[in-house]
């Protein structure tokens, strides 16, 4: 194809302008004040979106059981809501959110000069342990295998019953070493399989390369950049490996930094903390799923431009780069239960981004956004049968367990009083400790009672199925799960039905005492 001299002229000053736009974008971009002490907080007309549009989507979310929807753009928030009885400020369980955390910091490392290259074989970095089921397979193993969930090591995560390779991974002495000495079911690379093992190896990595274990190293090395200080990630197992694939906690606030780190290309303040390449292999995906695509631990949907962090019971961290948008949401939704869909989620912060330029001021707009946001605040009450007879007799009555998975050596209801509460003895795991009471409110009208435990917040509320049964359902708000006690009062000893929404359940039998 040829082009005259003028045609030539023009094409040359429009790449100028364009990239001078680029520029001027990326000018502003920095400009900004960096959320690393606090989020600024923007009327969404401000920034381009519809106040209505964003109150449609909280009621919305608020029909299921999550927990918290913040939406920021162009770094500044333009909606926090909290769905009662979870409150602003308590850390959320991550779950596989967690992963996320893990693969950006072996982006540090790889920033850092510490690892050279992700194409490392990961047993290089193992040299003193006696690996099982070693073949060549194994051998070629790489970093970037681990990253991508597709190391080829063969793994049950589905069933989520005693026997799945997770339980027996963290029932094991030396998870890093049963994880390493599984057999291979696929060459790594060629398969994606979802797997908790892929990233404990590489939260061991990380042990290795730094001298200590993940938690300590992201303290100073991520988390302190971007001004995370309210982090807590367990268990550590007895190596002084904390587990990589979940058991983070952190507030909605700073679970967002971590998708900002990603929409502004892996910088921070004009600092960068994980390469360039490193955020788009996350945001285009390299491996496909049946869900999308999937690399560094993150999950994307290219022709949504958008990428994710998700975890079990509703997590998300959404970035969508085209609309300088980052997303979180939180929850407790019941395995097997329909979490807020993300193509919901994404469509409808489409629909509300109108415009890259301000919008003019909305006051009764504003207005509609901030009347969902007190209802998404006020707890629904649910339906509560009414208290039989039977409450004056057992209530205040002690109730005794034998040995239990639960470590439940007695409970006590007091049902019958101004200020009900459930009071319980729970003793150690470790021979000749100390036993531990709790006594917690509850709620008799639908509503939760909270209280600030150690190192937590308690919201409980419970309700009469019939003459002999009670049921308590017992948060503890930012858990990813809801747990369900029902006592059921036979003529001189108590059944105990304990479940929770991750689908565990035990049954004990309680003698009174009184």
């Amino acid at each position: 194809m040829n082009f005259n001299g003028a045609t030539t002229a023009v094409l040359l000053a429009l790449a100028v302008a364009q990239t001078f736009a680029f520029k001027t974008e990326a000018q502003e971009r920095q400009l900004l004040t960096w959320p690393t002490k606090a989020w600024e907080v923007s009327t969404p007309e401000a920034q381009g979106m519809d106040s209505r549009a964003i109150a449609r989507l909280i009621d919305d979310v608020g029909t299921y059981k999550q927990d918290s929807l913040l939406i920021v753009r162009n770094g500044k928030i333009v909606a926090d809501a909290y769905y009662a009885p979870y409150v602003a400020g308590i850390r959320h369980d991550l779950r596989s959110v967690t992963k996320s955390f893990v693969a950006t910091m072996i982006g540090v490392l790889v920033q850092q000069g510490k690892l050279e290259s992700v194409d490392r074989p990961v047993l290089d970095f193992f040299p003193d342990r006696t690996i099982a089921n070693l073949d060549d397979r194994k051998k070629a193993i790489t970093v970037q295998n681990l990253l991508d969930m597709a190391s080829g090591i063969a793994w049950v995560e589905r069933a989520y019953t005693p026997d799945e390779t997770l339980i027996r991974m963290y029932r094991s002495p030396d998870p890093t070493g049963f994880v390493l000495d599984q057999p291979m079911s696929d060459p790594p690379g060629e398969k994606f399989y979802y797997k908790g093992g892929d990233p404990y190896l590489l939260s061991a990595l990380i042990n290795k390369l730094t001298g200590q274990n993940a938690l300590a190293f992201a303290r100073t090395e991520l988390f302190a950049p971007l001004g995370i200080t309210d982090v807590r990630w367990t268990p550590i197992d007895k190596q002084g490996v904390v587990t990589g694939e979940a058991g983070m906690r952190l507030t909605p606030h700073d679970m967002a930094k971590l998708g900002f780190l990603y929409l502004r290309d892996g910088v921070w303040d004009g600092k960068r903390i994980i390469p360039s390449a490193w955020v788009e292999r996350a945001r285009k995906g390299n491996v496909t799923t049946l869900f999308g695509k999937y690399a560094n631990l993150w999950w994307s949907i290219p022709d949504r431009d958008a990428f994710m962090a998700l975890g079990r019971h509703g997590q998300f961290i959404v970035v969508l780069p085209k609309l300088d948008v980052v997303a979180v949401l939180t929850g407790v939704v019941p395995d097997g239960e329909k979490r807020f869909p993300w193509s919901s989620l994404i469509d409808q912060i489409v629909a509300a981004a109108k415009s890259d330029k301000p919008l003019p001021p909305d006051p009764e707009a504003v207005a509609a956004l901030n009347a969902s946001l007190l209802n998404a605040a006020t707890e629904k009450a649910t339906p509560v049968g009414p208290a039989p007879e039977l409450v004056n007799t057992v209530s205040g009555k002690t109730w005794r367990f034998n040995d239990n998975a639960l470590r439940v050596r007695a409970v006590r209801l007091n049902l019958a009083g101004a200020d009900p509460t459930v009071e319980a003895t729970i003793y150690s795991a470790k021979p000749g400790g100390e036993e531990t009471s709790l006594s917690e409110p509850i709620g008799l009208d639908g509503r939760s009672r909270g209280k600030a435990a150690i190192d937590a917040v308690v919201a409980n509320k419970g309700n009469w199925l019939d003459d002999r049964t009670f049921v308590l359902e017992r948060r503890i708000l930012g858990d990813g799960t809801i747990t369900y006690w029902t006592f059921r009062f036979e003529e001189d000893h108590l059944k105990l039905r304990f479940r929770n929404t991750g689908g565990y359940v035990t049954e004990l039998r309680g003698e009174a005492v009184n």
